[in-house]
């Protein structure tokens, strides 16, 4: 009990280091720009943290700008009191997205390494906010049985995720283009966070987690992590002879066999506790009334390791070896940048201090495009200066044809309200400026129509001006509460039938 509690301690840390940092970010900028004290910028829920808790106590050290600087990122890499943290997926996608050798990133994953090495998949089990979602869907699955809905229990080889990994390192070197880091959980939730601390859209990343949380709660129990999780693999394969590790007592073992339905790698700890699935969580221990699972530190025998690595997955090993080693050998494709989207203009942007700026990114055929937001979060009533970046990737060309804006206001209810009628502009300095008012709180919707290839092509950007209502919040939330109420009416009449059954048959009897 008391290392699950310690356990639960470590998660919550890494929780709020991860909301944390984003926080000292959006801070670092109001400081930057002065504005810490403007009641109207500071208003809501974010203002209040940064000027009630953050601020208090930044603006004791003797020297703020340089905690702040010490202190930022996201779970794919960051730094944290300085030192610099990077997940090693990262650096091995890096290396295969650039097929370059970059020292100071990979000094970055020197801690993690050491501590994969030494204790195995514990980045998992005790840090990894994606492992602490997807054991919240393990008490989601009770709650579906307690309501008489029995969820699926499909399940998958775990060799899957090392084939992930190999695939994915594959892929990322053909199309110099990183792919885990769109989908793996720490550095999806990380940016979720980040995306929330600084008002931006969240629709794609929850949508994402929302079908991964969909799967496991019912179709598969903990799929992610025990069949795709491309870091869980990395971090096995890290973990292979790892020295701390769970260990059986035979001699003590009744057989009850109470630790398999807890075990959240989905493994059997009586014969695997020391194979390359077990990420030390040690909730098997607990669960374990005979005390005969341990922790002990020692090299297990190099035979016992053979055996208890399955055949395919020795297989994925060497695929992902393999790809690890070629992958500096291939040609180096180096990304050449001066400002925005390697176009030189003269941009707000290079006005610092001032208050954030957000950035929207998209892809349409051969171009890329980027829409920026001066103010981040535009104020309801004053002007707010939106910019278009548009280059074409293949060729390296800017694009030169006009382009047409326009900007609506959701609604919950109703039809869209146009605040920006159809607006040509044609391209100055390599960009395009539009100078927009927002009307009032809410979510907008920016069209931008461009010719792309002979064709007319519209691209939706989300954005957020100042402090929108829970109006749809509100309305989920009860559609939500009616569904419960009538799952539970439907489990209780359930149930209730059951039990009437029963007397029936006992009557009869």
């Amino acid at each position: 009990m008391k290392l699950q509690i310690l356990r639960r301690f470590v998660q919550a840390l890494a929780l709020v280091v991860m909301v944390a940092l984003p926080l000292l970010s959006l801070y670092a900028h109001y400081r930057a720009a002065r504005v810490i004290n403007d009641d109207q910028l500071m208003a809501g829920m974010r203002g209040e943290v940064m000027t009630k808790l953050v601020h208090p106590y930044i603006d004791k050290l003797d020297d703020p700008q340089a905690f702040l600087d010490n202190n930022k990122g996201t779970f794919w890499s960051m730094q944290v009191l300085g030192v610099d943290l990077t997940d090693p997926l990262a650096a091995l996608e890096m290396l295969a997205t650039s097929k370059r050798f970059h020292w100071p990133l990979f000094v970055s994953i020197a801690i993690p390494v050491a501590l994969a090495l030494l204790l195995g998949k514990v980045f998992c089990s005790w840090i990894c906010p994606g492992y602490v979602l997807f054991e919240l869907t393990g008490k989601l699955r009770r709650l579906l049985r307690l309501a008489e809905i029995e969820p699926g229990n499909v399940t998958f080889s775990h060799g899957n995720k090392y084939i992930v990994l190999g695939v994915g390192l594959v892929v990322a070197m053909l199309a110099s283009s990183p792919l885990f880091a769109l989908i793996y959980p720490p550095a999806v939730i990380s940016r979720a966070v980040h995306a929330w601390v600084f008002g931006t859209a969240l629709t794609g990343m929850v949508v994402l987690l929302g079908v991964m949380v969909a799967v496991e709660v019912f179709v598969s129990p903990r799929w992610w992590c025990r069949t795709v999780c491309p870091g869980g693999a990395l971090y096995g394969l890290l973990g292979w002879m790892r020295p701390v590790r769970i260990k059986l007592v035979k001699g003590a073992c009744t057989g009850c066999m109470d630790c398999l339905p807890v075990c959240e790698a989905g493994i059997n700890p009586i014969t695997q506790s020391s194979s390359i699935e077990c990420d030390n969580c040690g909730v098997c221990i607990r669960h374990c009334g005979p005390a005969a699972l341990v922790f002990t530190i020692g090299l297990p025998d190099a035979l016992s390791r053979r055996q208890k690595l399955p055949h395919p997955r020795r297989k994925a090993k060497a695929v992902a070896i393999a790809t690890l080693l070629l992958a500096p050998l291939l040609s180096p494709n180096p990304a050449s940048a001066h400002h925005i989207l390697g176009l030189p203009h003269y941009s707000y942007k290079e006005n610092y201090p001032q208050r954030p700026t957000l950035e929207y990114p998209a892809t349409t055929g051969p171009y890329s495009v980027l829409l920026t937001s001066y103010p981040g979060i535009p104020t309801p009533g004053e002007p707010a200066n939106l910019a278009l970046y548009i280059k074409d990737h293949d060729a390296g060309r800017v694009y030169t044809q006009p382009i047409t804006l326009r900007i609506l206001q959701t609604s919950t209810f109703g039809d869209n309200t146009i605040i920006l009628p159809p607006t040509t502009r044609e391209p100055f300095d390599n960009e395009y400026k539009f100078h927009v008012t927002f009307p009032v709180d809410g979510e907008y919707i920016v069209e931008l129509s461009m010719m792309v290839e002979g064709r007319l092509e519209v691209i939706p950007f989300l954005m957020v001006a100042g402090e929108p209502t829970a109006t749809a919040s509100v309305v989920l939330g009860a559609s939500f509460g009616m569904i419960l109420v009538f799952v539970v009416v439907r489990a209780v009449q359930k149930k209730k039938h059951r039990r009437a059954a029963r007397r029936t048959q006992l009557c009869v009897a």
